[in-house]
């Protein structure tokens, strides 16, 4: 299966009701997606390309977001943009309006596809404990790119060298949380991904403000990310509100970067982190193809 870099299609912008614009005066719709739809990921979108034609009008926008042509699910507003979460598995089409000072009205109609290449299966590593991997394939002009990630925090057999948590429910949803050390050395093929592959990462989930959203959400093109919290000096910290995520890349002799996402945020943000401190892994690998 191939696919596109950015994975979505434009199949029609259809003017509905102005498409001859016999009024000169109404506002020309337009809309993208700066970042490509996936089913149920928040993404914006921007309407700011829209212009009047009237000197000195001021445009107002409101949309149709599950594209059914039988009403707006958002109010008139003079921010262009609007941040959603895509409702489409497949494709389907959302649509915009926008009203100039003179009420005069433009309606676009745009229908997306969204596809994603991606498989999970189970991964084949050093650690007693199994884990499943999930493979994003990504096709460019001269090579072929396989991006492999862990599609589970990792877990590992009780020992006094690390936290794992009481229950096997949260254990097989919060994984294990260790320090920098073992993390880095727990496979020789996995690796921790390193702050670079975490940006690519948090580029396909919608960018820095909408990937802590994206990469928590509960489809299976996602990586599912859980919150379980740090272990710092011993304790149990923020757990259930905040996700920690170790990097390959050190700051220092004492301190690594991680990958920090809240319960209740879009954003994703690196941090730095004590290497003592006990945080989340996810083991990546790479694979290119000429």
């Amino acid at each position: 299966m191939k696919t596109s870099a950015i994975l979505t299609l434009l199949l029609s912008a259809v003017l509905i009701a102005s498409c001859e614009r016999e009024d000169p005066t109404a506002p020309v719709a337009v809309f993208s997606t700066p970042t490509a739809p996936r089913y149920m990921f928040k993404l914006n979108l921007d309407a700011s390309g829209s212009f009047s034609t009237v000197e000195g009008d001021n445009l107002e926008y409101r949309w149709d977001l599950n594209g059914d042509h039988l009403g707006w699910e958002t109010d008139w507003n003079s921010n262009p943009v609007v941040t959603v979460q895509f409702p489409y598995e497949h494709n389907g089409y959302i649509g915009l309006q926008v009203r100039g000072n003179n009420g005069t009205l433009t309606e676009l109609y745009q229908g997306f596809y969204t596809y994603e290449d991606y498989r999970i299966q189970k991964a084949w590593s050093d650690l007693e404990i199994d884990f499943r991997r999930i493979d994003y394939d990504f096709s460019y002009p001269d090579h072929y790119r396989t991006r492999v990630w862990a599609y589970d925090n990792i877990q590992l057999k009780d020992s006094q060298l690390w936290y794992n948590f009481q229950s096997s429910e949260e254990r097989a949803e919060f994984g294990t949380l260790v320090p920098w050390s073992v993390a880095d050395t727990l496979d020789n093929d996995y690796r921790l991904p390193s702050r670079s592959e975490w940006q690519q990462m948090t580029d396909y989930c919608g960018g820095a403000g909408l990937a802590g959203f994206n990469l928590q959400v509960k489809a299976e093109h996602g990586l599912q990310l859980t919150c379980p919290g740090k272990v710092t000096d011993g304790q149990l910290l923020e757990h259930g509100e905040t996700g920690y995520y170790w990097t390959g890349d050190e700051v220092d002799e004492d301190s690594a970067w991680a990958l920090k996402i809240t319960a209740e945020g879009d954003e994703a943000e690196f941090v730095i982190l004590d290497k003592s401190s006990m945080a989340s892994v996810r083991l990546t690998i790479e694979f290119l193809y000429f």
